[in-house]
């Protein structure tokens, strides 16, 4: 597989094994403008993604090259690598892959400006499975941290796919409701006190619109009793529902895991977190 690709794309092939969010400079390695080409052409790979380990269960060190490819992608500023980006999402869902689930939205968040038209229509088509659409929002929020002058358009983004918030899923209302508080966004107060009113958002990611207040700074504390300790709570059961982590995926999710369990054994597709 290495002969398909010129150096220094084929040095990552080589790499292998990685921690999740790797601080590693790839453009120490070499790597410029012109190898993005090749670098899309490597992480949109599905020979490379279907590798399997060997029989005893070794991961030889491709199956980590795309992870290698994208932040490298990411590094370099490549605008072009969006739509590659965007491929990857409906792998949160359907196989389970913690690395696209956790480095994907942040890597179009370095991405910035060129990312938020395509973030925004993923997370807006209720076509696209659940948590692959949280992921789209994740990204969207990133990219207003990370390139503060595009957090009013991100914003925007995030809210008009709010609009049909009664016929959308109250968990894909409520992680965009989160990350337009992420976003510190005053001007979604009207909309999320109609949807936390409406009954349209999942308190257990979203908390309610108490919660929302004062994530934004429109309350100091809360008025009322919470049913969560603090927002700190509240923000640790959002985490671990945006980690994949809640019952409600974990159940929706157990029928596909048993059904494809000696797929996955054979394949081995899935990237574990290195614990």
């Amino acid at each position: 597989m290495t002969e398909n690709y010129p150096q220094p794309i084929a040095q990552l092939l080589t790499l292998g094994e990685t921690r999740m969010h790797d601080g590693r400079n790839y453009l120490k390695m070499g790597f410029t403008s012109e190898h993005i080409p090749d670098l899309i052409r490597l992480v949109e790979n599905e020979e490379l993604r279907d590798m399997p380990w060997d029989e005893d269960g070794n991961v030889p060190p491709q199956v980590y090259a795309q992870v290698h490819a994208w932040r490298t992608l990411a590094q370099l500023g490549a605008a072009e690598a969006v739509p590659s980006f965007i491929g990857l999402l409906h792998f949160i869902d359907e196989d389970d892959d913690d690395f696209v689930g956790e480095e994907i939205p942040r890597m179009l968040g370095q991405l910035g400006s060129p990312a938020i038209e395509a973030c925004h229509d993923y997370l807006a088509d209720i076509n696209n499975n659940l948590f692959s659409r949280v992921g789209a929002g994740h990204a969207l929020s990133e990219i207003g941290q990370q390139h503060p002058e595009t957090r009013e358009a991100c914003i925007q983004a995030l809210m008009s796919t709010l609009q049909d918030y009664q016929k959308d899923d109250e968990t894909v209302n409520a992680f965009t409701l989160s990350y337009l508080a992420e976003l510190k966004a005053v001007e979604a107060a009207p909309l999320a006190e109609e949807i936390f009113k409406a009954d349209r958002a999942e308190l257990e990611i979203a908390g309610d619109y108490e919660d929302y207040q004062i994530r934004v700074g429109l309350l100091e504390k809360r008025l009322t009793k919470s049913k969560f300790r603090s927002i700190t709570d509240l923000e640790v059961k959002r985490l671990l529902a945006e980690s994949s982590l809640t019952e409600k995926k974990r159940t929706s999710e157990k029928e596909k895991k048993e059904k494809n369990k000696r797929k996955q054994e054979k394949k081995a597709r899935k990237r574990h977190k290195k614990k």
